[in-house]
């Protein structure tokens, strides 16, 4: 009698799930996609965790792949295929794809370590990244999800945050920020990120948007919807400016000024800001909190740029409109209290003045030529230190080059200051 063994259905069912369930086993060699230097490179905490989340991708391939092994093992025993083997192979295959698309992408960000020197850099702007989301959620009693930053091509930073869930149906524990290749020298924009995680934890945006709708007062309704539809970029922009102050400001300028027509359109659905408002209202953050500065000169330069195309522009009513109503946004913006931040305001938790003009300088005097060069001071004000750099290569004068050199060697050190892999 002929078994079912040598059915042409079951073995190719049979041949599907060896393939996929090998496939599975290769995926769970993680050095064979990140190097093991590069995962070397990594806190030892982070990989750890890291680890076990990718690790949990694959064996989810595996059980299921298992459970279909088994059923045909009982199929042979009973000479019969089961109806669904077809149905439960395809699940199979897109749970493989799942988890090889999440696995390709933490282990290529991973592998971004290529050098113990780039290493140490992006090490320190993980704990860039750590320390500014633990200034507003100790106070919150909330723990702070680890950050996992990777070097990639391109203009602007970007996170997949800490929370959501993942290709693979699994939730992220840990957030992946991209440092753009031009900017790791200046990563404030990974605070802007950061600013995006800690609005997704505290539900800040849903609550922005409202405050912005309901108490943008005399304001048309067509300004109040359009900051109420940018309510999310608008708050990882101010996570930034209490961060880091002017070099945040200035940088952001500097990444989003292209074109006009890039700077001047309104694009109906983006969460960003028009460029042309977003810019003018982070230089509105200075003015609030700092006076007068040098934001009023780089504000005069941008506006030179772009005035005579404004004119033309499509969006110009809604511009000026929007511009007319900073001063009222930039309030609501860092000094209303919010919900998310236990009905406090941002500016109460983490105070701009910290990163004023005065305040750097003044780090800078007392800590004198230790600043950059001592671990303790390294540490203990990485932040400041991101925000006191930033600040003195946004005036724009004096040995620029020696600027970022000097960025470069202090976040080596701060990377060389954790427990590797």
């Amino acid at each position: 009698m002929t078994t079912i063994t040598g059915n042409p259905v079951y073995t190719s069912y049979n041949r599907q799930v060896n393939h996929w369930s090998q496939a599975a086993g290769q995926l769970a060699e993680f050095e064979k996609f990140a190097s093991a230097g590069a995962w070397q490179g990594l806190d030892v905490n982070l990989s750890s965790l890291l680890r076990q989340t990718l690790q949990k991708s694959v064996q989810m391939v595996i059980v299921r792949a298992g459970q279909i092994k088994a059923s045909l093992e009982n199929a042979a025993e009973n000479n019969e295929i089961p109806r669904n083997t077809k149905s439960e192979l395809l699940l199979l295959r897109n749970q493989y794809i799942k988890a090889e698309e999440t696995i390709h992408f933490y282990t290529t960000a991973v592998n971004s370590r290529t050098t113990p020197h780039i290493a140490a850099l992006l090490r320190a702007c993980d704990i860039l990244c750590l320390r500014s989301m633990q200034a507003i959620l100790r106070p919150l009693n909330i723990a702070a999800p680890y950050v996992l930053t990777y070097i990639e091509k391109g203009i602007g930073a970007s996170i997949l945050k800490a929370g959501l869930r993942l290709w693979d149906g699994n939730i992220s524990t840990v957030a992946a920020i991209k440092v753009t290749q031009h900017n790791l020298f200046r990563p404030t924009a990974i605070i802007h990120e950061t600013g995006h995680q800690i609005a997704h934890i505290l539900n800040w945006n849903a609550e922005m948007s409202a405050v912005f709708s309901d108490r943008l007062e005399g304001q048309p309704q067509t300004v109040r919807s359009m900051f109420s539809s940018w309510a999310s970029e608008i708050a990882a922009d101010a996570f930034a400016f209490v961060h880091a102050g002017y070099g945040s400001v200035a940088a952001l300028h500097d990444v989003v000024c292209g074109t006009p027509q890039s700077i001047l359109t309104w694009h109906m659905h983006d969460p960003h800001p028009i460029g042309y408002v977003r810019v003018l209202m982070n230089l509105e953050m200075c003015r609030t909190f700092y006076g007068k500065g040098p934001w009023d000169d780089l504000e005069k330069s941008f506006r030179n740029d772009y005035e005579s195309a404004l004119a033309g522009a499509e969006s110009a009513e809604q511009i000026r409109m929007c511009v007319s109503a900073l001063p009222a946004l930039v309030q609501l913006i860092l000094k209303y209290p919010y919900r998310a931040f236990g009905n406090k305001t941002l500016s109460q938790i983490i105070d701009p003045n910290q990163v004023s003009p005065q305040s750097l300088l003044e780090l800078e005097r007392r800590a004198g030529s230790a600043l950059y060069t001592s671990h303790a001071w390294v540490w203990k004000e990485c932040i400041r230190l991101l925000a006191h750099n930033g600040y003195k290569i946004a005036l724009g004068q004096g040995d620029l080059s020696a600027l970022y050199k000097q960025q470069e060697e202090w976040m080596i050190r701060l990377g060389f200051s954790i427990d590797l892999n």
